[in-house]
């Protein structure tokens, strides 16, 4: 319970002094107990000063709301007839004393004149007031008789609760309009007392309840951006991680499943820290100052730029970079953008990676003025010294490209040993030895001052940060002896290794990883073949099961072979590996996340982080090296709580791989076989062999024509003439043997693309085929439809496999039981 003053609208500056039996009867009026949700604002902000400020109560009761603005015009009309009955005596008494004395003529003539001055200002008063209500009426009677959606959004007030408050525990409430009677007589009775109007809050866009972000200390303006990116709730690590990050300012070490939102988990608290340093006017140390209640003014959002967030560019304009232009100069030279701070560094192994969560974060901050670039290899490095010359507040990069650019001496890069946030995405990778020795070059720097270190907020985030592997098999062999030298690492060891090389003071550790290590909605299997069938399956699998896919490959020498062979058979492959440069694989990124039935050949480059949307099925052509490749090649499917399916070729050669990735990942039980009809296996082979051999004479085709152009440009160098060389119509028996053998190949291969084409305009499964996988009675199982199995996806076909083994395995079990 709460209690307000009514507000005194005296005009009068004399007050007369009450008198003792007066003051009960004022604070019986002037005061009284009400029951609110909110705070009590009018839409002039005039009126209900007393009321401002007050919280929000749990329990909310309609009836117990009192309207303010009566109790004020009570009060007020009694003080204003009261005043007038004081005045009233007074003017009898100068009248009185005007007949008695006649020296005071001059003092009343004042006085009359003030009266009229008085008078003018009162009718003056009443007549805008009358004006006012006239205009309000009309407003009133318009939106009733044609009703609009704006009229249904809230008031929208200068006032801003307090951050540390949630953002719907205050609402505006909307005193109802006075009527004509009201505002000229001042008041009515006490018990005709109206109830005010509940405004709601502002409903986020798209109209999505966000109440589940509620508590975690997210700003306004970045639960503004995820409304409109769609996201409604937070994920598992991000309700565990962010309200520990935001508001206790912990080190974060989080582990979990692919596709589970690691990229926001530490994005949002960066963000949300560099909107506080911001506030603080402080450069950097974000542990430096705890946060106050109350201390803090509102949160400005920023409107949306494009030219924020313009400092990467998109895959089709590589070789433009903003900040090139003359137009962009400006910007560059500007004193401000020169003094903007860094505050934040992303270090990820790939450069996709990289561009990628650059692209959350501008997503995250479009209405909070942070600049956000991507600094990784293949581009120019002085194209990315213009980027950076715009100061951005966060840096994503690689570590290579990144040390390249500090040891350079780059102005921008040199606060690097002051930044407040420091976050390495995929950090087991990271960390390996061996691996990214510019990391620990740049570890150096930052924790080359302990004071500084401490002050600095981390975060580490990785799907098989808790993965341990077994000792490699020369270190097993010398522990034969009675004193074993190498023992294997548990997971507290290897966190504790990672807290201390990476200079954590805070360490909050969580861990929802599953016992598999892969998402609960992946469907795993293998596919046991020879190593020259391998490519006979894999079509096979693409024909009968369209759709997003991956091939991953050991290789970059496999990836180009099946790129190629794929390619004859019109499957429209992308190849992705390291050699290839960045533009064209950014480009095959695009082409990929565009195609609904794409096909990408990549190696383990593209295992880690990629996150693109809608991938059905992943293919390990060939097994993992390490299971830590085996779980991020498999999380490019089946993200955010989607279905998906992977599937292992393996050869008899890669058993051993395969049973030791088994054991790391503890599992206990093979992982289920792949179900293939070798009903249409034959068709299958006739294509891919033609292709191979079209492959082939290809590339015989390719090496006579450059030993050709090698002749060619010798013989002109010599001024020489040679037979058959600049006659294509010429006979055989006039040619050299070579330029025959030249002719034949390019007829053959014409002859072998013919009956390719030919092959391929025909389907392999005609039109209404049921797919029948191998089942202990050779049928499909009861209720299955024919019709309905022809387009069952891979999932489904895979889950009624791993049925049908089931029963298979019972029905084995009771003839046992019988024997």
């Amino acid at each position: 319970m709460v209690a307000t003053k009514a507000k005194n609208n005296g005009n009068v500056k004399q007050k007369k002094p009450k008198s003792d039996s007066d003051i009960p009867v004022l604070r019986s009026k002037g005061w009284q107990k009400v029951k609110i949700k909110g705070h009590v604002i009018s839409d002039d902000f005039t009126g209900y000063e007393g009321m401002i400020g007050l919280e929000v109560l749990k329990e909310y009761d309609p009836a117990l709301v009192k309207s303010t603005e009566k109790q004020s015009n009570d009060s007020s009309y009694e003080q204003k007839n009261r005043r007038k009955r004081s005045k009233s005596g007074k003017d009898s008494e100068e009248s009185s004393s005007e007949e008695e004395e006649s020296d005071d003529d001059a003092e009343n003539g004042a006085a009359s004149k003030k009266k009229a001055k008085l008078a003018e200002r009162h009718a003056l008063r009443l007549q805008k007031q009358r004006e006012k209500r006239e205009q309000r009426k009309k407003e009133r009677k318009q939106k009733k008789a044609a009703p609009t959606a704006t009229e249904t959004k809230p008031i929208k007030s200068q006032f801003t609760p307090n951050e540390d408050y949630e953002p719907d525990r205050f609402a505006l409430l909307r005193p109802p309009p006075p009527s004509d009677d009201e505002q000229l007589e001042g008041a009515e009775s006490a018990d005709d007392e109206q109830v005010p109007e509940l405004v709601p809050c502002e409903p986020q866009p798209n109209n999505l309840d966000m109440t589940k972000w509620h508590g975690m200390g997210v700003p306004e303006p970045i639960m503004r951006a995820l409304a409109e990116l769609g996201y409604e709730a937070p994920t598992q690590i991000q309700a565990m991680t962010l309200p520990a990050a935001i508001h206790g300012k912990k080190d974060i070490l989080g582990a979990a499943e692919t596709g589970s939102g690691k990229t926001l988990a530490f994005g949002i608290p960066i963000l949300s820290g560099i909107m506080e340093l911001k506030q603080r006017n402080d450069d950097s140390g974000i542990r430096k100052a705890p946060k106050v209640k109350g201390a803090q003014g509102p949160v400005e959002e920023a409107p949306p730029t494009k030219d924020n967030h313009e400092l990467t560019p998109p895959p089709e304009e590589l070789d433009y970079v903003s900040g090139a232009s003359d137009e962009e100069s400006d910007n560059e030279n500007d004193p401000e953008a020169r003094q903007r701070p860094l505050y934040a560094v992303v270090l990820t192994p790939t450069r996709e990676l990289a561009v990628q969560v650059k692209n959350h974060l501008v997503s995250a901050a479009k209405y909070t003025g942070i600049n956000v670039a991507a600094i990784f290899g293949g581009l120019s490095v002085a194209k990315q010294e213009r980027v950076l010359r715009q100061c951005p507040e966060i840096v994503v990069a690689t570590p290579g490209r990144l040390w390249e650019l500090y040891a350079q001496g780059n102005s921008h890069l040199s606060k690097i040993e002051n930044v407040s946030f420091l976050c390495i995405d995929e950090t087991d990778r990271m960390v390996e030895k061996g691996h990214f020795e510019e990391l620990r070059s740049l570890l150096k720097v930052l924790n080359a001052d302990e004071e500084r270190k401490k002050l600095r907020q981390n975060f580490v985030f990785s799907a098989t940060l808790t993965l341990v592997h077994d000792l490699p098999e020369h270190m097993q062999k010398r522990n034969l002896a009675k004193r074993p030298k190498f023992i294997k690492q548990t997971v507290d060891q290897k966190i504790e290794s990672l807290i201390e090389e990476l200079g954590i003071s805070q360490p909050k550790i969580v861990d929802i990883t599953s016992s598999q290590q892969t998402a609960q909605t992946l469907t795993e299997s293998r596919l046991l073949c020879a190593i020259d069938e391998k490519d006979y399956y894999l079509y096979y699998f693409v024909q009968r099961h369209p759709g997003r896919t991956i091939v991953f490959c050991n290789s970059i020498d496999c990836v180009k072979r099946l790129a190629t062979l794929f390619g004859l058979l019109n499957c429209n492959p992308l190849p992705l590996h390291a050699n290839m440069i960045q533009k064209q694989r950014l480009k095959n990124l695009e082409r990929f996340r565009d195609n609904p039935i794409g096909l990408l050949i990549a190696t383990d480059v593209a295992a880690r982080g990629l996150d693109i949307p809608n991938v059905e099925h992943v293919i390990h052509y060939q097994v993992p090296r390490t299971s830590e490749n085996y779980v991020h090649r498999s999380g490019r499917t089946a993200r955010a709580n989607k279905h998906g399916i992977t599937v292992m070729f393996m050869e008899p050669g890669e058993v051993k791989a395969y049973v030791r990735l088994h054991k790391t990942l503890e599992r206990t039980e093979d992982l289920p076989l792949f179900p293939i009809s070798e009903r249409f296996l034959g068709a299958v082979k006739e294509r891919v062999n033609l292709a191979r051999e079209l492959d082939k004479e290809e590339l015989k085709l390719r090496r006579t024509q450059s030993e050709e152009g090698w002749m060619k440009k010798h013989a002109e160098e010599m001024d020489m003439i040679i037979d058959g060389y600049n006659d294509e119509s010429g006979s055989d028996q006039d040619e050299d043997a070579f330029i025959i053998e030249r002719r034949r190949n390019r007829l053959h291969v014409d002859t072998v693309r013919a009956q390719l084409s030919a092959l391929l305009s025909r389907p392999i499964f005609p039109k209404g085929f049921s797919f029948k996988y191998p089942t202990s009675t050779g049928q499909l199982p009861e209720g299955t439809d024919i019709a309905s199995s022809d387009s069952r996806s891979a999932v489904e076909t895979m889950k009624a496999a791993i049925e049908d083994m089931k029963l298979a395995k019972q029905q084995r079990n009771k003839r046992k039981r019988k024997v």
